[in-house]
């Protein structure tokens, strides 16, 4: 018998990696925007004033926040020229799309031009949440700008190599009172399994930042 976590596995592949629109448009009439100044660090941006009128901006560096009846759909970052800006440790555009339960589905990023952009260090443009029936994340799926689920790298002998990565599929199992963290190479090779916390997860678990 086919158990719940290999179904999931299953239908990975025949899932869609969701509805792409340009990240420079919306689509809906029932968007609120707001705004938060930024302050670029070592690593990403951190917000320091959040909520500010439109007319405290001119000059500083700041994100544009819109939002739906969902929640967050998108976040734009500009510099101080007011041009959109990919200078912040991360694209310069943020995508957020959701499923029918409301939870985030899909984050996608995208540069300044509007062009898909992978993350620099793992290399991943996309990200997809896959929930329980407690709408507890079950899943994390990486895929490239290619929608391509990201390749682990290994060495000439079929080794892992030494490098930094991301696996392209993690995998959450809520125990009575810990949780099973499962990282799959993209063939769903099991390459590690281990004990823990899941890690927070902006937007879905820590809240709107």
């Amino acid at each position: 018998m086919i158990n719940i976590f290999n179904k999931l596995l299953l239908t990975l592949l025949i899932i869609s990696t969701g509805c792409d629109f340009n990240p420079k448009t919306n689509n809906s009439e029932d968007v609120n925007i707001s705004y938060n100044l930024i302050t670029p660090g070592s690593g990403i941006y951190a917000i320091t004033d959040k909520n500010i009128r439109p007319n405290k901006i001119e000059g500083k560096n700041y994100e544009k926040v819109y939002r739906d009846e969902n929640g967050i759909i998108k976040i734009e970052r500009y510099n101080q020229r007011g041009e959109l800006s990919d200078n912040f440790s991360v694209p310069a555009i943020t995508l957020f799309e959701y499923d029918n339960e409301n939870n985030v589905k899909y984050i996608k990023y995208y540069s300044s031009n509007g062009n898909p952009a992978e993350n620099e260090t793992f290399g991943y443009w996309s990200v997809e949440y896959i929930y329980d029936e407690l709408n507890r994340v079950r899943m994390e799926i990486y895929r490239d700008s290619n929608s391509k689920f990201l390749t682990v790298p290994r060495d000439e002998m079929g080794n892992i190599a030494d490098l930094d990565f991301i696996a392209p599929f993690i995998s959450y199992e809520y125990l009575r009172n810990d949780i099973r963290i499962k990282a799959f190479d993209q063939n769903f090779n099991l390459l590690k399994a281990k004990i823990g916390e899941k890690p927070c997860i902006p937007f879905i678990d820590c809240g709107d930042e």
